[in-house]
């Protein structure tokens, strides 16, 4: 019986050629469906093979449960794809991670080389059937400074491209250790700021997160060297794009080559920034070349058929694992095991450490998941990560991810632990900075964290939450209620915990929505608390 693919978004040639000559393989090419039609139509498919056109959502991986077993993204991101919902539907994601890494890295110089010789406004100039060279006397690059912001394999790419024009590269990036940078000679910084004041030109190419959104703001263009460049390759929400503007009209900064925007079509300052004389833009184009979209093509055909034979299973976003295993009994484990390690991660007062000096050990304890460890630690190693680095960090490669930056992790099993029939438990130590979460499921989609440090607790691990540490004295509750209240913030659970009565207590509120920073600093101004968080999960 041949298996049968659909594919709902142009892909190049050389990866169709591959999938229409297989012989055990039937392909249909149907752009532009319609969620309703896709539902339909999906029953009858085995993988499915989509770039960014088409959502893949809970709905659509509930229709397409018990029938597809392969959703494929031929590329990188997989945000328009339900990985959750897929899992749960028995579905394998898969895409295709950093592929492209070379392609963004030529292209970010592309737009360096762009800015600095004014290749765009001479060529234009040009085709008016004006000569002339005056007004457009660029900038070298050699013996310049460039300062590279996000040092994974992209931002190594251009450090590299960098040394070989004979620029001098310094780099600033919290979670890579000076061992890897010296083999690029590249001076590795501590804080950003060390960066702004003396480079020339500066190109980002770290992740999107919570932490990094916004990075370059009006602050950090004020810092920068006067007449400085920027290069943004990587996500347009690393920059302000209005502090951008400001600076460009003042002269803070030279210019900027802009392949990301914050809005996708351009509009409002996005459109602003594209318009301006001395702004290099292009529409999304660090993926776009031939060569790269030719190889995301043939190897996204050659997993699918390998996947689909059962020979092999590469880059699967969503499970660490494959074979006879029920990947609903598992899943709900392995999101329990990622959120304690994502709560790890932003409840650390460390900053800016380097991961090799984090200790991680995990242990865990109970019939169901005895045989299990491996995916839910990997799933633990992806929670941690991903605060730091980002969406890029999936199932696949949150091992390799830890590995390149030293991070080590040992795991046990636990000889049991009272009152519940499965636990996983997270003790991570950087410096003198130690902490013990464990949680448990008390039914197949209740998670809750069951244990913080010595505290026996009941919390749920889900949207923003505040972690409140204060002595165990009366009014405490009431206070923190009332002024959430006066806030306009709904609490959607309150747990208590405390290590003994009158000792200290810990708080787990979860909060229909985000405190802003001057709630928190009216909670840590009342006289019981001691220390406030918030977290996201």
């Amino acid at each position: 019986m041949a298996y049968r693919i659909l594919i709902t978004d142009p892909i190049n040639s050389m990866g169709l050629d591959i999938l229409n000559s297989a012989e055990d393989v039937e392909v249909d090419g149907i752009h532009g469906l319609s969620a309703a039609e896709l539902c339909e139509r999906i029953v009858n498919y085995d993988a499915l093979i989509t770039r960014s056109g088409t959502p893949l959502d809970a709905i659509f991986f509930k229709a397409a449960s018990g029938h597809l077993r392969i959703a494929a993204r031929a590329g990188i991101g997989i945000e328009n794809i339900d990985i959750h919902a897929a899992t749960l539907a028995g579905v394998i994601v898969m895409n295709i991670p950093e592929v492209n890494a070379r392609a963004a890295a030529e292209h970010a110089f592309a737009l360096l080389l762009a800015l600095c010789r004014n290749v765009p406004q001479a060529n234009a100039r040009l085709r008016e059937g004006i000569w002339e060279r005056q007004p457009f006397l660029g900038t070298q690059l050699a013996g310049k400074t460039l300062g590279i912001i996000g040092l994974g394999r992209i931002g190594r790419l251009a450090a590299a491209r960098a040394r070989a024009f004979d620029m001098n590269v310094i780099g600033f990036d919290p979670y890579v250790s000076e061992e890897v940078t010296e083999t690029l000679r590249v001076e590795l910084v501590e804080d950003l700021d060390e960066i702004l004041p003396r480079a020339d030109f500066i190109s980002l190419h770290a992740q999107l997160t919570e932490e990094t959104r916004g990075l370059i703001g009006a602050k950090e263009f004020a810092h920068m060297k006067k007449g400085a460049r920027i290069i943004n390759t990587a996500r347009g929400g690393l920059i302000d794009e209005a502090a951008l503007l400001d600076a460009l009209n003042l002269g803070q900064v030279a210019g900027a080559g802009l392949d990301v925007f914050q809005t996708e079509p351009v509009s409002g300052t996005s459109e602003a920034l594209v318009q301006h004389p001395h702004v290099v833009a292009t529409p999304h184009l660090g993926a776009s070349t031939f060569e790269a979209q030719e190889d995301i093509s043939i190897r996204i055909a050659q997993q699918v058929l390998d996947a689909l034979r059962g020979v092999g299973y590469r880059n699967v976003v969503n499970l660490p694992f494959v074979g006879e295993v029920d990947y609903r009994t598992i899943a709900p484990f392995m999101l329990l095991a990622e959120k304690i390690g994502s709560l790890q991660m932003q409840l650390l007062h460390q900053h800016g450490f380097v991961l090799s000096e984090m200790q991680v050990q995990v242990t865990y304890h109970g019939d169901t998941i005895q045989d299990q460890t491996k995916p839910l630690t990997v799933a633990l190693l992806k929670g941690l990560l991903t605060p730091i680095l980002g969406d890029s960090v999936n199932y696949v490669n949150a091992p390799q991810f830890a590995h390149d930056r030293g991070l080590s992790i040992s795991q046990g099993m636990l000889p049991g632990v009272e009152d519940y029939a499965n636990v996983i438990a997270c003790r991570v130590m950087v410096g003198d900075e130690k902490r013990l979460i464990a949680g448990s499921l008390l039914t197949q989609s209740a998670l809750r964290i069951v244990r913080m440090d010595n505290m026996l607790m009941d919390a749920l691990p889900s949207g923003f939450a505040l972690v409140i540490k204060s002595r165990d004295v009366p009014g405490v509750i009431g206070q923190v209620a009332t002024l959430l209240g006066r806030a306009k913030l709904n609490i959607a659970e309150y747990r208590l915990g405390r290590d003994e009565p009158g000792g200290t207590a810990l708080s787990f509120i979860n909060l229909d929505s985000e405190a802003p920073d001057f709630v928190l600093a009216e909670l840590r101004s009342l006289e019981p608390i001691i220390e406030v968080q918030q977290v996201n999960l």
